[in-house]
């Protein structure tokens, strides 16, 4: 029986692989948004502010939360660039999966290794999302010969491209066994397996099969006598063996053109565990009260201080007050969806939800709260890397000392590598 209930999935990759544009599809293909936003007219949900903009590339995490079939999932689109790692530290600790976004491209696979490392470290679930697709002539094969010594987990092809004219038109689904074209901006087109495929199409799932039964005895006994593994078995086995973090599955697509996005979206959505897993691998047992971990801090122009939570138990809401790692408390002034900087509001937030709470000014990023009163027993917290850049800044006009110090204070709580000294 599938899990269910509210997600949290980051997107993880290197720098430019396209994260953000796949947010982006991701929110279209949702109706989250009316049109799919791009980073060349400035149009994106994610990347909204002025510096990212101006850069072209994530400089922060961005959040969103939709609903797709009728549950919610929340994406933390986290910056590619080395320069932001440790907010993507921060942020994971509290996500279901992760979708690792790459390309076709071996130059980028030690970048790709230092990811997967990281997500091995913390035991999180992952899928590999290659991305376009259509502008490569590398083959998926040939990729996964390049990927697999960056995982240390098996790597299970989940799909076979269909090429027409040397372009990925579509693919054939392994584990559905049927064949879809893409169409732009919308759900693939079901066909026929092409007849010059099916041989391949074959091959690959035994493939596929294979390495699913190194972890399933009768899967193994069903190959071997050449019996037809039950559909729901496989499915079964797709779920269970990524949950426990036995195989990583690869899909691919075009995020810029939408392709591929429903078939990720419904991965996630059958094959991802639910928070109770997280809770888990985090060592929470039991929890009276609400308990959550925050992943970021943001500081807002007009709402104030913002910190994006992830609720592990029971239920939050407006006016709550929340106890800190020192038994510091804070009271809650509203709880907010996020749709990339934009916040909607909500009534409360339960387990599983991954919401911005208003205004917790003694409460930082990756602390873990509790509404039971005294000091909270941490979860996660990650080591802090050194500094390794220093920069001296100093006020004209000693008036604006309390200014400065003020801003500098809200900066290194958006951004935990920060360190402010004062040096005469």
């Amino acid at each position: 029986r599938r899990s269910s209930g509210p997600r949290c999935i980051a997107l993880v990759g290197p720098y430019l692989s396209g994260k953000t544009t796949l947010l982006e599809a991701i929110l279209f293909r949702t109706g989250a948004t009316q049109r799919q936003g791009k980073i060349s007219d400035k149009s994106t949900i994610g990347d909204a502010s002025p510096e990212a903009r101006a850069h072209g590339m994530s400089v922060e995490l961005n959040v969103a939360t939709t609903d797709y079939m009728g549950e919610r999932y929340t994406f933390l689109d986290c910056p590619g660039s080395i320069e932001f790692n440790q907010d993507i530290g921060s942020a994971l600790v509290g996500c279901d999966a992760a979708v690792v976004v790459c390309e076709a491209d071996e130059k980028k696979v030690p970048g790709l290794q230092l990811i997967l490392k990281r997500l091995d470290e913390i035991g999180m679930p992952r899928f590999i999302f290659i991305n376009k697709i259509d502008n490569t002539a590398t083959t998926p094969h040939q990729v996964l010969e390049f990927l697999q010594p960056a995982s240390s987990k098996p790597l299970v092809l989940r799909q076979l491209p269909i090429w027409y004219n040397g372009i990925v038109s579509g693919f054939v689904d392994l584990a559905l066994e049927r064949g879809f074209v893409y169409r732009e901006h919308a759900d693939s087109q079901v066909i026929e397996i092409p007849a010059d495929m099916q041989p391949a199409e074959k091959a690959e799932r035994f493939a596929m099969l294979e390495k699913l039964a190194d972890h399933d005895d009768e899967l193994m006994e069903q190959l071997l006598t050449d019996m037809e593994p039950p559909r729901d078995r496989v499915f079964a086995d797709l779920a269970r063996e990524l949950a426990e973090g036995l195989v990583t599955p690869v899909l691919f697509g075009s995020a810029e053109h939408g392709n591929g996005v429903g078939r990720l979206l419904k991965a996630l959505r059958h094959e991802v565990p639910a928070v109770a897993a997280v809770k888990a691998r985090l060592g929470l047992k039991t929890e009276a009260g609400a308990t959550a971990q925050i992943l970021k801090t943001f500081h807002t122009a007009h709402g104030g201080k913002l910190s994006i939570a992830r609720v592990l138990g029971g239920e939050l809401a407006d006016g709550a007050v929340l106890y800190g790692a020192n038994g510091q408390d804070a009271r809650v002034a509203g709880v907010f969806s996020m749709l990339g900087s934009t916040p909607a509001k909500l009534a409360k937030a339960q387990a599983g939800d991954t919401v911005a709470l208003g205004r917790l000014e003694k409460i930082n990023t990756s602390e873990t709260v509790s509404s039971q009163k005294g000091a909270t027993k941490q979860l996660a917290t990650p080591a802090l890397a050194p500094g390794v850049y220093g920069v001296a800044v100093s006020v004209t006009d000693r008036k604006d000392e309390v200014k400065l110090t003020s801003s500098i204070t809200k900066l290194i709580e958006e951004d935990t590598t920060l360190a402010l000294e004062h040096n005469a």
